[in-house]
C-alpha cells in the first residue's frame, strides 16, 4: 500500500527509466508541463533528464560520479551501457551523416531512409562478395540500430525507417566530425 498518492507525473517517470520518450508519445505533454517537478525528482538520485523540446525527445542521462557532502562519489549505474561493434558505430555515423543532410536540406518532417539507400550506405564498409551474406549483415544491423532507438521501421511502409533524433544526442556534431575522419580512413584501407 501506497503512504502518498502518485504525482500526476509517474507514467512520465517510469516511462523515462525504461527509455527515450518522443514528442509522439501520449506522455509528451505530461513530461512538458512538469518538467520542472520532473528533474528535481531525479536531481534527488544523481540523475539528470536531458529535455529537447525542438527535435522532440528527452532521456535520462547519469554522470559517473557526483558530490555528497563535498565528497566525490561514484554511482552504481542505473543503466547498463554496452560498448557497440564496429559495423553498428560505423552504421549510426553512417545514420547521423543522413538525418544531418536531411536537416540541411531544410526538409520538414521526418528523416525516412529506404533499405535500399541503407544498402548503399553499407556497401562501402562490409563484405559484399556474398551478396546473401551482406544482405543478412545488413538486416542484422537495422535490427541493432532498431533495438538501439537509434532506427524504427515505418508500418505500412515497406523497408522504409525513420531516423530517430535521439542520434543527435548520442552522436554530437562534434563527435560526428572526429567520426567522419575516421570512416574516411577506414574507407581507403
Amino acid at each position: 500500500m501506497l503512504n502518498q498518492a502518485p504525482q500526476p507525473y509517474a507514467p512520465v517517470i517510469i516511462k523515462l527509466l525504461k527509455g527515450v520518450i518522443y514528442n509522439d508519445d501520449t506522455h509528451w505533454e505530461n513530461l512538458q508541463s512538469n518538467l520542472n517537478p520532473i528533474r528535481d525528482y531525479f536531481a534527488k538520485i544523481g540523475v539528470d533528464l536531458y529535455n529537447d523540446d525542438r527535435a522532440g525527445f528527452a532521456y535520462l542521462t547519469q554522470p559517473r560520479e557526483i558530490e555528497i557532502e563535498g565528497k566525490k562519489e561514484i554511482l552504481p549505474r542505473l543503466t547498463i551501457s554496452h560498448k557497440l561493434g564496429l559495423k553498428i558505430t560505423i552504421f549510426g555515423v553512417l545514420l547521423r551523416i543522413e538525418l544531418q543532410q536531411f536537416d540541411a536540406s531544410e526538409q520538414i518532417g521526418k528523416a525516412v531512409i529506404s533499405l535500399e539507400k541503407i544498402r548503399e550506405l553499407l556497401e562501402p564498409y562490409l563484405e559484399n562478395n556474398n551478396e546473401q551474406k551482406f544482405r543478412n549483415e545488413v538486416k542484422s544491423l537495422i535490427k541493432s540500430a532498431i533495438d538501439l532507438g537509434i532506427l524504427k521501421e515505418l508500418s505500412g511502409q515497406d523497408a522504409k525507417y525513420e531516423i530517430m533524433r535521439i542520434i543527435k544526442a548520442k552522436i554530437d556534431a562534434e563527435n560526428l566530425e572526429q567520426l567522419k575522419q575516421k570512416l574516411e580512413t577506414f574507407n581507403q584501407n
